[in-house]
């Protein structure tokens, strides 16, 4: 495939509404909006993020492979939010396929504190915070993570019909938890999605080191929710050893350069057929830098209304 890295300027529209996700409650932000932020909170000028992008080294996968700018994108991306965005809040849609079933859709309001070095004096964990809006049998479930606390535990208010308001104590990386996500916990921030991204994006060009496998669209005009968004998406047309996907898409606000859309699909098990979605991640009214304090993610917030 001579034309394995193709740039698009056609519009990708990538709807989300009630309709499709099922949940009237839960609304994505409108078009051309976003939450107030201080205004050193919210990166702004595209001047700016070229300038710190220029000082990030170049990984070096092999020069002319389609997944190299694939790569250097996404270094350059994880390095501007390891230093712009010390936290965030935002509702994540997803829905995950876990033991071969694909689960229904649920729908969180998330709130996270970046790992960071406080300028020397001491390091700022990683702190998440996870409400469940949706489906019915989770509503009302929270769940709360911060590094080296609570003896490194997740802990979790039940939510549902049933017994909602008991709190547990349980391991973030156990069996319960991954029956519920294929995305570990202490993986959840913008950084550490995008070093998840990284190396599997490393473990792609040893599998296909010649590229002949890896075709990359790079589409400049895509939209979420009437946002402008660049979209990159990487297809391997044949299973291959070590390849782990079929076809995979990142989506990057191209206001806030944040990620805000990953979806994967598996290999489709006979020509001609739909691949199947293994998994897809939307994340809708983005606010960055909203100075979350301690207070947020105290374990007495388990117990509130």
């Amino acid at each position: 495939m001579s034309q394995r890295w193709i740039d698009t300027g056609a519009a990708v529209l990538l709807t989300l509404s009630g309709s499709v996700f099922g949940l009237q409650a839960v609304h994505a932000q409108q078009a051309g909006t976003v939450a107030a932020t201080p205004a050193s909170a919210t990166p702004t000028s595209a001047t700016q993020v070229e300038a710190f992008r220029s000082a990030v080294t170049d990984p070096r996968p092999v020069a002319d492979h389609p997944l190299a700018r694939v790569l250097k994108f996404a270094h350059e991306e994880r390095a501007y939010l390891q230093q712009a965005v010390r936290d965030f809040t935002c509702r994540v849609t997803k829905r995950e396929r876990i033991e071969g079933e694909l689960q229904d859709y649920y729908f969180i309001d998330m709130r996270v504190r970046e790992q960071t070095d406080a300028g020397g004096q001491g390091t700022q964990p990683l702190s998440v915070l996870l409400e469940f809006l949706g489906p019915s049998h989770v509503e009302g479930r929270r769940a709360l993570f911060v590094a080296g606390q609570n003896d490194n535990k997740l802990l979790v208010r039940k939510g549902g019909r049933r017994f909602g308001y008991v709190v547990m104590g349980i391991d973030p990386f156990g069996e319960s938890v991954k029956r519920e996500s294929l995305m570990p916990i202490n993986e959840i921030g913008f950084s550490h999605l995008l070093d998840r991204t990284i190396r599997t994006l490393q473990q792609d060009v040893v599998a296909d080191p010649s590229g002949d496998n890896t075709i990359v669209e790079h589409i400049t005009t895509a939209t979420i929710n009437g946002r402008p968004c660049q979209m990159l998406r990487i297809t391997h047309p044949r299973r291959r050893d070590g390849l782990q996907f079929y076809s995979a898409s990142m989506t990057i606000d191209s206001e806030l350069h944040v990620p805000v859309r990953f979806d994967v699909y598996d290999w489709p098990e006979k020509p001609g057929q739909e691949p199947p979605l293994t998994a897809e991640f939307t994340y809708t009214n983005v606010t960055l830098n909203p100075n979350l304090d301690d207070a947020t993610f105290a374990p007495a917030i388990l117990r509130g209304p």
